[in-house]
């Protein structure tokens, strides 16, 4: 939102492509001056999706479909990162080689985590395949011109940034009020139960794991 709003032009969210927020020279219709804000910050989020895959692969059941996640996780995270290093005014073929497999390996990776985790946390299951069929319906609607570019763009690319965000948070949430919240009576407040452990530490254990009620004051 900052890089686009110091455009001199109009910048247009339906219309215009994510891309050209990052393009380094002016052209016409793309000139963004703030385009080393938009290309540090693929980079960074690049990296910050390669600590989350690291964090993950603790609680994920060991298997193959394991080895996919993490593995389409990584190809995400490079993807993200190359969109910073190698911007559309690069060249067509070179920026583009950076943005597939990215593009491709989100819906790909939703989906996994989806069936992966049906049976031990259907809520974040749900969850993730609410996004991927967000990410999918955007990616045809951008491919078949039903959208303006800049709409289906944003909605096949989005949703994975938004899983994470959310997700993270729900942890975190979870995390806090087992250990920093956990002297404070929030009973007042119907936050949704959550508890965070490794996924291997018990058969039914997944990313997160609904609370069991207890009248007992030493497990509250």
């Amino acid at each position: 939102m900052f890089t686009a709003a110091a455009w001199h032009t109009p910048y247009s969210f339906a219309q215009n492509s994510i891309s050209s927020l990052g393009v380094t020279t002016c052209e016409v219709g793309a000139c963004s001056p703030m385009h080393d804000v938009m290309n540090s910050t693929f980079v960074a989020l690049g990296g910050l999706t390669l600590v989350g895959a690291f964090f993950l692969h603790r609680h994920i059941r060991s298997g193959r479909s394991k080895r996919w996640i993490l593995a389409l996780a990584v190809v995400i995270a490079v993807s993200t990162a190359a969109t910073g290093l190698f911007p559309a005014n690069d060249g067509t073929i070179v920026h583009w080689a950076a943005v597939l497999p990215g593009f491709v390996a989100r819906h790909v990776v939703l989906a996994l985590i989806a069936w992966h985790l049906w049976s031990t946390n259907r809520v974040v299951a749900l969850w993730s395949a609410l996004c991927a069929t967000v990410g999918v319906v955007g990616a045809v609607l951008m491919l078949a011109q039903t959208l303006h570019f800049g709409l289906g763009e944003r909605l096949a690319l989005y949703p994975m940034p938004a899983w994470m965000a959310v997700t993270g948070a729900a942890v975190l949430l979870a995390l806090a009020r087992r250990t920093v919240l956990r002297r404070f009576d929030f009973g007042w407040v119907r936050f949704p139960g959550f508890r965070f452990r490794p996924a291997d530490t018990k058969p039914d254990a997944g990313l997160v794991t609904p609370l069991v009620p207890s009248s007992d004051p030493a497990r509250l």
